[in-house]
């Protein structure tokens, strides 16, 4: 096998493993194992799983980076709001293990920490960015005192709906319903500051996702 198929295979492989088994269960032997190589050679690719952990979390933050990427011009309705947390949430289901136990795989692996916090405050930026663009295409309106209350716990339900969904739900956050439900509960933050027209077109949209959901 080729080294770069080898490379993309372990990281593949400890993706599934580390969404399913839970990451700090995950030995460099399992992978190995999994993987049908032996330990020297994923060795060989990677000295430790902590640099597993962080390739992983680097193609995460790739794919993440157009969702983070909203200019303070955009033009954004109900519908593109949905549209945004879909794809954010599907991402991040995706890469679930470095969102459930985040406080622990942080303290463990330093330079996570730090590319975490970046990630946050980006994240956190491209939210506020997106209210003020449906405060001035008149979707909502918030005072600025609420606006950063609300963009607090936006980041909450962003950063740890993973965590909460897991706690109540076996079958975990991969799954498409458990995203659409916690987008739901995103929404719901932001509905009582929406006009009567994009509150009736966010209930129906909830609705619609919902039932396809179940």
């Amino acid at each position: 096998m080729a080294r770069s198929n080898t490379r993309e295979l372990i990281l593949e492989t400890s993706l599934i493993l580390f969404n399913t088994l839970g990451e700090p269960n995950v030995t460099t032997n399992l992978i190995a194992e999994e993987t049908c190589i032996s330990p020297g050679n994923l060795y060989y690719h990677f000295n430790s799983k902590q640099e597993i952990v962080l390739e992983l979390f680097k193609r995460f933050a790739v794919q993440f980076e157009p969702i983070v990427d909203i200019p303070l011009t955009a033009a954004m309705d109900a519908e593109d709001l949905w549209f945004q947390l879909h794809i954010s949430f599907e991402l991040k289901g995706h890469y679930r293990f470095l969102y459930r136990n985040l406080t622990d795989i942080t303290a463990r692996i330093p330079d996570l920490g730090k590319a975490f916090k970046g990630l946050f405050f980006r994240e956190r930026q491209a939210a506020a960015n997106l209210l003020t663009s449906l405060e001035e295409n008149g979707v909502v309106s918030i005072q600025k005192s609420e606006k950063d209350l609300l963009l607090n716990n936006l980041m909450l339900a962003l950063i740890y709906w993973i965590s909460f969904a897991e706690l109540f739900n076996q079958r975990g956050s991969g799954e498409s319903d458990v995203q659409v439900k916690a987008i739901a509960g995103v929404m719901q933050m932001v509905m009582p500051y929406m006009r009567k027209r994009e509150r009736q077109e966010f209930a129906r949209l909830s609705a619609a996702y919902l039932e396809h959901s179940n």
